[in-house]
């Protein structure tokens, strides 16, 4: 390629070149998009999220008298769960299906470098997520009318917390969201040794529930060392955290530490994901 060649060091080469870059990002990210929705599996999980979402709302609802709905409402009726064993599943595949099918090669060989189409792949499974959480948050702000034991004021103070309901939903929702993308940046990192799409989205989802009971049991070990505050594991509490006052004292981290190990991780394993791409044999 043209922006490859040590002789592009005059500004013009390097607009060029820098040109030439994003032209290949864009080509890229419309395939990946153009794949993901001509696949009927795109179609079904968003369906999917909206039939959960109702359904644990209509059940809250048959069971008001045992549950307080607010909590339900605020963790969006459990839908996060839902989205993250979703995206893992696609994030894995996106990766393994193209070794796979031998697709991978075709795309290298091409004007595209490897970081591009990794790149690429997070753009969508960004996308991807973005969507899956929109119509997630419009189902439960519809459940908020369609069932009497949801009827409660969303300016009311959360309990627990000197937050407002409706500021807890959406800091739990974008905590969600981020620790979501912290497991996701680690089935990135997997999904780069693996050879089949099936294989490395079952992998990714069994894993992902077995550290969630690891994540609870981490905040036993924080306790005798303070070092492990800082564990992947003990950042995905931090949902719960923002909802549960005394959970600091757990973790021994404050939810802007929470915030910013969540961030720094997701960089530090897209990153090594990222480099490990550009490694692998097609």
């Amino acid at each position: 390629m043209m922006c490859d060649m040590k002789t592009a060091t005059s500004s013009s080469s390097s607009y060029i070149c820098w040109t030439s870059r994003r032209r290949n990002m864009l080509r890229l990210y419309r395939q990946e998009m153009f794949k993901l929705l001509r696949h009927r599996g795109t179609y079904f999980c968003l369906v999917l999220v909206i039939l959960q979402n109702i359904g644990c709302a209509w059940l809250s609802d048959l069971y008001r008298q045992t549950t307080r709905t607010s909590d339900l409402w605020v963790a969006n009726f459990a839908s996060p769960w839902l989205i993250t064993v979703i995206m893992i599943a696609a994030t894995a595949t996106t990766i393994a299906s193209e070794v796979e099918f031998n697709t991978l090669k075709d795309l290298v060989t091409q004007a595209y470098s490897r970081e591009q189409v990794l790149i690429s792949k997070w753009l969508t499974m960004l996308t991807y997520s973005v969507v899956l959480y929109a119509v997630m948050l419009g189902t439960t702000f519809i459940n908020k009318f369609m069932w009497p034991s949801n009827q409660f004021a969303v300016t009311a103070s959360f309990p627990g917390t000197p937050s407002l309901i409706w500021q807890v939903w959406l800091a739990s929702t974008a905590a969600n969201f981020m620790t979501m993308w912290l497991l996701l940046s680690v089935v990135f990192l997997l999904a780069v040794k693996f050879k089949r799409g099936v294989t490395a989205a079952s992998v990714g989802v069994v894993g992902y529930v077995i550290l969630l009971g690891l994540s609870r049991m981490t905040t036993q070990a924080v306790d005798k060392w303070e070092f492990l505050k800082w564990n992947p594991l003990n950042l995905l509490n931090y949902p719960v955290q923002l909802i549960t006052i005394w959970l600091p004292k757990v973790t021994h981290l404050t939810n802007n530490q929470m915030f910013i190990g969540n961030l720094g991780y997701i960089l530090v394993f897209l990153g090594l994901g990222l480099y490990f791409f550009g490694k692998r044999e097609v």
